[in-house]
C-alpha cells in the first residue's frame, strides 16, 4: 500500500494481501466512471450552456475530460471542437468522425496546431483540480500561446466550500456483477476520493486526489499570467469563470 492516501475502512482493505491497490484509478473502467459521476457538473445543463456560450465560427479546444456524447453532439451541430484527453480509455464514446480532432498529452500541441490556434480554450473542473498551485500557475502561463490575441479561457471549478461541507465517509453503488464503495475526505486544500470494489473475481482499492481552489485564487493566477477575468456563474456546487487574454 505504501504512501497511498487511503483512510478508514479503505486503508484496512488495502492492507489485505488479497486486495489489489491501484495507484491509478483510470486502470479500472468502473473506478473511472464512478469518479466521473462524482465530479460531473450536475447543477447545470452543459449542452444548453455551451450552445449559448460558443460561437459556430470559434475554434475551441477542450483541455481535459469531457463527456463524449456532449463532444459528439456539439461537433455534429457544427461547433469546431478539439480535445486534449490524457486517458485513452475516456475516448471510447467519441465518434470516429471526430477522432482526428483529439490529442493526447504526448503531442506537442504547438507543433500539432500552431500558435494562437484557438478563440476559446475550455478547462473542465477535473483539469484544474489535477494541478498543484505551482503547476496550475505554470499551466495558465503556458497555454496562453494556444489562444488567439483576443482569445478567452473558460474555467469550470468546483465550489470548494460545498465539497468540504458535503464530504461523506462511505457510500455504495451496485454495478453489474460488483459492489462499489466510495468515500471522500478533505485534507487541507485537497479532496481525497477512496474507492473499493468487490466482485466474485477480484477486490481492489484505489484513490484520486483533487486540489481545491477558490475563484479568488484563480483570478490571482490569471492576473499573474496576463489574463483579466470575471464570474459567469456562481452556483451551489460549481463556479464558471471566464478570462480574456491580455497583450
Amino acid at each position: 500500500m505504501g504512501d497511498a492516501p487511503l483512510f478508514g475502512p479503505f486503508s484496512r482493505k488495502g492492507s489485505y494481501s488479497r486486495v489489489t491497490v491501484l495507484d491509478d484509478f483510470n486502470a479500472d473502467n468502473r473506478f473511472m466512471r464512478l469518479h466521473q459521476e462524482t465530479m460531473q457538473l450536475a447543477e447545470i445543463d452543459e449542452l444548453t450552456f455551451y450552445r449559448r456560450y460558443l460561437n459556430l465560427n470559434d475554434r475551441v479546444l477542450v483541455y481535459g475530460t469531457f463527456d463524449p456524447s456532449l463532444f459528439n453532439t456539439l461537433s455534429e451541430e457544427g461547433y469546431d471542437l478539439y480535445l486534449v484527453e490524457p486517458e485513452a480509455s475516456r475516448l471510447n464514446g467519441i465518434s470516429s468522425r471526430f477522432m482526428h480532432k483529439v490529442y493526447g498529452l504526448s503531442y506537442d500541441l504547438i507543433d500539432a496546431v500552431g500558435y494562437e490556434a484557438f478563440e476559446k480554450l475550455i478547462l473542465p473542473g477535473t483539469t484544474v483540480a489535477r494541478y498543484s498551485r505551482g503547476e496550475l500557475l505554470l499551466f495558465f502561463r503556458n497555454i496562453r500561446q494556444l489562444l488567439t490575441t483576443d482569445g478567452q479561457l473558460l474555467v469550470n471549478v468546483h465550489n470548494a466550500k460545498h465539497l468540504k461541507q458535503q464530504t461523506q465517509p462511505i457510500a455504495s453503488k451496485r454495478v453489474k456483477d460488483c459492489a462499489l464503495f466510495y468515500g471522500q475526505k478533505v485534507e487541507g486544500e485537497r479532496l481525497i476520493l477512496n474507492l473499493y470494489l468487490k466482485s466474485d473475481q477480484d477486490e481492489k482499492v484505489s484513490y484520486a486526489v483533487e486540489h481545491l481552489y477558490e475563484p479568488t485564487t484563480l483570478f490571482e493566477f490569471a492576473k499573474l499570467s496576463k489574463y483579466t477575468g470575471r464570474t459567469l456563474y456562481a452556483g451551489k456546487t460549481v463556479h464558471i469563470l471566464e478570462f480574456d487574454k491580455l497583450g
